[in-house]
């Protein structure tokens, strides 16, 4: 499977510790937008951009051109980007966390997957244990991510099958 994926996803599975969840892609790509945003964040010192410029000089994310993206999809340059470089890249999945971008991204006849649906995926593989994915859902929240309680709930429940 082949993925396009933004900045927040990165950062977010790197605090939690997860990036191996992205195993589940034989190709991830990134466009130069999302790269400039992971730069910032390592001039303004933030570890985990460290850790994502690591995953692109090592080739496991690989920086494409997608073209140019529409104005009118009201989105950050990152998200925009990507969806840009999912659609021009033909990939399988597309990796945003934002709703808006979700939103476009469904408009645009692609697939979006969030951290949250990638950890599920990670559980129900047999990859997670139930209490390996409980915790990473709960770091995750811990680290600022939004999830309500009620779909916290429903994540966990979907976990145990």
């Amino acid at each position: 499977m082949r993925a396009a994926i933004d900045a927040s996803p990165l950062i977010y599975l790197t605090r939690i510790v997860r990036l191996d969840v992205l195993d589940q892609y034989e190709e991830i790509l990134v466009p130069p937008e999302v790269i400039s945003e992971i730069e910032r964040g390592l001039a303004a010192g933030h570890p985990e951009a460290l850790e994502v410029r690591r995953l692109v000089e090592g080739g496991r994310l690989r920086v494409r051109k997608g073209g140019r993206p529409r104005t009118e999809w009201n989105l950050d340059p990152g998200e925009a980007a990507v969806l840009a470089l999912a659609r021009r890249a033909k990939v399988d999945e597309v990796v945003v966390d934002d709703r808006a971008a979700i939103g476009v991204a469904k408009y645009l006849g692609l697939k979006p997957v969030s951290v949250p649906f990638l950890l599920l995926r990670e559980r129900l593989a047999g990859r997670l244990t139930q209490g390996d994915f409980e915790a990473a859902i709960r770091r995750l929240v811990g680290t600022g991510y939004y999830l309500s309680r009620e779909l916290q709930d429903r994540l966990v429940a979907a976990g145990r099958g």
